[in-house]
């Protein structure tokens, strides 16, 4: 009998502080600047794709 594969750990999203600015939603730290830019955070990205759909 085999045991279950672990669950995939989660990986933690790091930038630059100079890609560094405000979530345009709740103002939180993220990455606004770069390749992973975006305006809002990863939280409040999930929220609108719920809101809103994908």
């Amino acid at each position: 009998m085999t045991s279950p594969a672990p669950a995939p750990r989660p990986q933690v999203m790091t930038w630059a502080p100079s890609q560094t600015g405000p979530c345009a939603a709740c103002h939180r730290p993220c990455a606004r600047y770069g390749a992973p830019a975006n305006p809002l955070c990863e939280a409040c990205k999930a929220a609108r794709q719920a809101q809103y759909g994908a």
